[in-house]
Order: C-alpha cells, then sequence, then structure tokens
C-alpha cells in the first residue's frame, strides 16, 4: 500500500522533473476549451493533450517499473497488456458484459443531465455543446477519453495500482482500493449537487467493475472496452440506445457476472476492503488541495523510502531462510 500510494502521490512530482530537465513547457488545453474552438484549435489541443497524458503517466511509471522490476520482476503481461491466453472474442465478451453489468448507473445518470443539464466544469460544458459535424472533434474527445484517456487510466489504476496491491492484500480489497483511487481523482465531479453526486457513485460502480473483469481476465483489454463504451461522445438518443442495450445485457449476464464478482472479492475480508477503500479516497480527495500539494509531496517520499527499505528487509529475510534451509 506505501508503494502504491507513494507512486501515485509522487508521480506528478516526477512529471515535473521530467518535463524541467527537458526544458519542456506542457500546456493543459482543458483550461482554454471554449464551445467556439475552431478545427485548428482541436487538433493543437489534441496534441497538447496527447503529450500530457504521456507524461503524466510516465512520472507514475518510471517510479513504478523500475521498483516493480527490482523486487519481482514485473514484465508487460503482469500490467495486462496481453490477452492473458484469452480469444479475442472471450476478451471482446468480458468488455461488454462487464460495461452491461456495472455500467448503466453512470450512464443513466448521464442521459438525466443531458435531458436537464445540471452544473459541471467549465470545459467539459464547452466540450457537449461544441459543433460534433467534424473529425477534429473526434480526434480531440478520443485522445480526452475513449482512446488516449481509457488506455492510459486502465494501465496505472488496473495495470499497476490494483495488480500491485492484489500482492498484499488479495483481489477484493485491491479491486476497491484502486476504484476510489481512480473515482476521487475525477475532480470535476466533487461537487455538492446531485448530477455530479450522482456521477460519483455511478464512476465508483464502474470502476469496480473494470478491476473485477481485470483480476478475472488478468488482461486490461476488456476494461479498456468497458471504458471506452461509456466515455464515446452520444447524443440524448444514442445514449437512451445504450442505456437500453445495457440494461437488458444485465439482465442476461447477471448470473455469471454475480458468480464472477463472489470469486473475485473472496479473497479479502470486508474489513480489509473498507479500510483499503476509504484510505485510497481519503488520499485521492486531499491530493486535490493544491494547499496539501507541498506536504502530500513530503509524504510521497516518505512512503517510497519507507516501501522501498521495508521491501528490503523482507528479501534479505527471504534470502537468510533459503540460505539456512539450504544448509
Amino acid at each position: 500500500m506505501l508503494e502504491v500510494l507513494g507512486v501515485y502521490l509522487a508521480g506528478p512530482v516526477a512529471m515535473f522533473e521530467i518535463r524541467r530537465l527537458l526544458g519542456l513547457s506542457l500546456t493543459n488545453p482543458l483550461n482554454n476549451l471554449t464551445v467556439h474552438a475552431s478545427n485548428a484549435d482541436l487538433v493543437t489541443a489534441s496534441r497538447q493533450l496527447l503529450v500530457l497524458l504521456v507524461f503524466q503517466n510516465a512520472g507514475y511509471f518510471v517510479l513504478a517499473a523500475p521498483l516493480n522490476w527490482w523486487y519481482r520482476r514485473r514484465r508487460p503481461a503482469d500490467y495486462g497488456l496481453t490477452k492473458a491466453e484469452h480469444t479475442w472474442v472471450m476478451l471482446l465478451l468480458a468488455g461488454i458484459g462487464a460495461a452491461a453489468f456495472w455500467e448503466w448507473p453512470v450512464l443513466g445518470v448521464s442521459l438525466a443531465n443531458s435531458i436537464h443539464p445540471g452544473p459541471t466544469a467549465p470545459w467539459r460544458q464547452a466540450f457537449m455543446d461544441m459543433s460534433w459535424q467534424r473529425w477534429q472533434f473526434w480526434l480531440f474527445s478520443g485522445v480526452l477519453s475513449w482512446a488516449g484517456a481509457s488506455f492510459f487510466e486502465e494501465l496505472f489504476y488496473r495495470g499497476y495500482c490494483q495488480r500491485r496491491l492484489a500482492e498484499d492484500w488479495g483481489d477484493g480489497p485491491a479491486v476497491l482500493g484502486a476504484a476510489c483511487l481512480f473515482t476521487f481523482t475525477h475532480t470535476q465531479y466533487l461537487r455538492p449537487d446531485p448530477y455530479n453526486a450522482g456521477m460519483s457513485v455511478g464512476l465508483l460502480l464502474s470502476a469496480i467493475g473494470f478491476g473485477v473483469v481485470f483480476a478475472w481476465t488478468r488482461s486490461l483489454i476488456p476494461s479498456m472496452i468497458a471504458h471506452a463504451l461509456f466515455d464515446i461522445p452520444m447524443t440524448t438518443f444514442w445514449q437512451s440506445v445504450l442505456l437500453a442495450g445495457l440494461v437488458i445485457g444485465a439482465v442476461v449476464v447477471w448470473r455469471r457476472a454475480g458468480r464472477v464478482v463472489k470469486q473475485v472479492f473472496s479473497t479479502g475480508s470486508i474489513a480489509a476492503c473498507v479500510a483499503l477503500g476509504a484510505i485510497a479516497a481519503g488520499c485521492a480527495i486531499l491530493c486535490s488541495l493544491d494547499q496539501l500539494l507541498i506536504y502530500m509531496a513530503a509524504l510521497a517520499i516518505g512512503m517510497l523510502l519507507l516501501a522501498v527499505v521495508l521491501e528490503a528487509k523482507d528479501r534479505l529475510g527471504q534470502r537468510a531462510a533459503t540460505h539456512a534451509s539450504a544448509q
């Protein structure tokens, strides 16, 4: 847990240092996004956002990858970057099934907001109100949500955070811990109104679904498919069609999905699930407060150092035990 939270908190600091060493100035295009963005503006924003996503995740994995290689020799397959010996058909169906069983609540909230709009982040409102009848919009939306963000978020939150937590806590608590980190990192929904509260709950359920299907298949492909299905921009009509399809799908798969959920959560106690989820949620919320940033960065460095010391101590103990048994 110390390692995961340390990487989560220190990742932005590492990204800043990488950017500083390379002499790069990164821009978040969402801060300047308006409903009147031109085609050229969207192409530029797509490039800026892709670079930002790459460096943001580089900040995480420049810390996580060496640590995981040092003491556990983790390879791409351990992060879920393979089919894990499943067929493409099975992975596709698993992703659609996960979306059907877990995503209809958040899609229902999104549909209700499309019919009766509530307050939301300015960039998100501008994004939804601009013209969709151009390829530049779909390029930007792909980087922002259904292609770029879904890949990077699943790689970090499921491929690293959940997998690493599961090694010490079991799959059940790890699913909930990673889901809380994922949900409360989306600070645009941390607003005290019915729509954003509903979106936060829906995102948490969806994230649990992503985690369950990853724990079951050991591949990120199904969770990326499920994640992308919700993130694709849709009109009210197509949202209604998709919601109806997901509800029907949930009825069809609920028995099998229930067995999978039971199997995944059988590897951890309820207390461990609640504890890890609460710690992860609190950490994500505190990390979003600018006035605490320097303290959280110091805490992250301390967590990482302590995690390395404890792991080194454990390795030495294992070597000593192996040497003693050999004698």
